[in-house]
């Protein structure tokens, strides 16, 4: 059974979901700039926050290792980063809400896996695991909406 989360960093992370939802709901919206820029703002908070979680990964294994740490390690962690940011840039060349939404939900869903394996091999917090789990099942109900949003404005088109 893992460790009580505590309750700033739960706190923090829920609170790190509004501009997920934010954005998300944004895109609902009838007017097709206002929807854009929902679409747009997720896209770049995703990359964000994608890029804040290989900070994490980085600063886990130089502590556990500060002398000599893992390179591959190293280099996976800034990798979601860099196809994050990536995929932000796609975003705003057109509306790719359907593929956008679904590569970052992959995107998300490899760093919890990589999240959970990191906390097996003791290398994070015991109660780092059920954090990502809260947050990352959050990230993923906000990338259900941007599809949905995409079906909304092209049936009223």
């Amino acid at each position: 059974m893992p460790r009580r989360i505590p309750a700033i960093a739960l706190q923090l992370g829920l609170l790190g979901l509004l501009p997920f939802f934010g954005a998300a709901l944004m895109s609902l919206m009838e007017d097709d700039g206002l929807s854009r820029l929902g679409f747009t703002a997720f896209s770049i908070y995703a990359a964000a926050i994608l890029s804040f979680l290989g900070g994490v990964r980085w600063g886990i294994e130089i502590m556990r290792a500060p002398q000599e740490p893992n390179s591959s390690r190293l280099v996976f962690s800034v990798l979601p980063a860099i196809a994050a940011w990536a995929l932000a840039l796609y975003a705003l060349t057109g509306p790719h809400a359907l593929g956008v939404s679904a590569a970052f939900a992959g995107l998300f869903a490899l760093q919890y896996v990589w999240d959970l394996r990191a906390a097996r091999d003791a290398a994070a917090p015991a109660w780092y695991p059920l954090l990502r789990q809260i947050l990352t099942g959050g990230v993923m109900l906000a990338c259900l909406v941007l599809p949905v949003a995409d079906i909304l404005h092209t049936s009223a088109s």
